[in-house]
């Protein structure tokens, strides 16, 4: 089974754009550059996924991963390039993906951040939601060990 926020996960949700109808049809705003920090994940190890999009086609996709804490993603400065960025606990980012909690309860939260040009991310949420509902249909496993997983996927 897939590993839930790992390399092969990201590439399991690119494949399934480019073909899911809902997607399709209501991803279509989704621009630029979008990055998320996902710290304590259960194999000991904090992760960043950066994704681009062009009028709702994924482009790009890129995914690391080092152990916990990695200082260098954890004090990166937000870059003008990215529309957002968001910052969360695996935890937090594994109950938001199973439907246990909401976006904006989530925000409420002092282990979930957005950072960004919050009106294009509002303009864009139809296609966040339908983003996040394909990740949510991929059938993965929440909880592994570092010996689970690769070290270090580029």
């Amino acid at each position: 089974m897939i590993k839930f926020y790992s390399k092969a996960w990201l590439d399991e949700m690119a494949r399934r754009m480019e073909t899911d109808p809902r997607f399709l049809a209501d991803g279509k705003k989704l621009n630029g550059t979008f990055v998320f920090r996902v710290y304590d994940g259960p194999d000991g190890r904090d992760r960043r996924t950066q994704w681009t999009f062009k009028q709702g086609k994924a482009i790009e996709w890129k995914y690391e991963d080092h152990p916990s804490p990695w200082q260098a993603l954890r004090e990166e400065p937000f870059s003008a390039n990215f529309v957002s960025r968001t910052t969360m606990t695996y935890d937090k980012a594994a109950r938001l993906n199973r439907g246990e909690i909401t976006v904006q309860r989530a925000l409420s939260s002092p282990d979930y951040k957005i950072e960004g040009n919050m009106s294009l991310v509002m303009a864009m949420m139809k296609s966040f939601q339908a983003w996040n509902l394909v990740a949510s249909e991929i059938p993965v496993e929440y909880d592994f060990t570092a010996e689970d997983q690769p070290q270090n996927q580029p």
